[in-house]
């Protein structure tokens, strides 16, 4: 999703260190990439102050190679034994390839499903993902307020934005 806001990059890059420097043997991040385009759509619905107006050039931005880095990661780690359990924190479906071949050839390693979707949002658990765990946790806000980094971050001068 575009974001009007121009500190947020600024904030993303300071939780990202923040991270870093709080769990630097924890943690991996691992950074997708972002493609801006800006094709031109339909209009969902006419605007009444221009009703001959039928599309609109956009912009778009679209993640590439995240779920391909994603599933890529747990299959390795899986098949060279790495470990008893995957953990996917996402609710994308273009993953439930790389869950179905875990389940099918790993049968004893564990898959866990760990998504973020407020109970007011319209948008569900994805099925397919969800039938392919052995166990969810849906994060609800009260969880994520929980697990807020400290104001200040120990040994380091990163302090925590009015907005993260």
């Amino acid at each position: 999703m575009l974001c009007d806001d121009p500190a947020s990059p600024q904030r993303q890059r300071q939780y990202l260190q923040a991270l870093r420097k709080l769990h630097p043997e924890k943690i991996a991040i691992f950074e997708g990439k972002l493609v801006k385009s800006t094709p031109i759509l339909r209009l969902a619905e006419p605007i009444p102050a221009a009703p001959e107006l039928t599309m609109a050039r956009v912009i778009t931005l679209t993640e590439k190679k995240t779920d391909v880095n994603i599933a890529s990661d747990m299959l390795t780690a899986v098949f060279l034994g790495q470990c008893e359990q995957v953990v996917l924190c996402s609710n994308d479906s273009d993953i439930e390839g790389a869950l179905k071949a875990i389940r099918q050839h790993c049968p004893a390693v564990r898959v866990g499903l760990v998504t973020p979707i407020a109970s007011s949002d319209h948008r569900h658990i994805c099925k397919e993902l969800k039938a392919l765990s052995h166990w969810v946790k849906v994060l609800k806000l009260d969880d994520m307020a929980q697990a807020q980094l400290p104001h200040k971050i120990p040994g380091t001068s990163i302090t925590k934005p009015s907005s993260w």
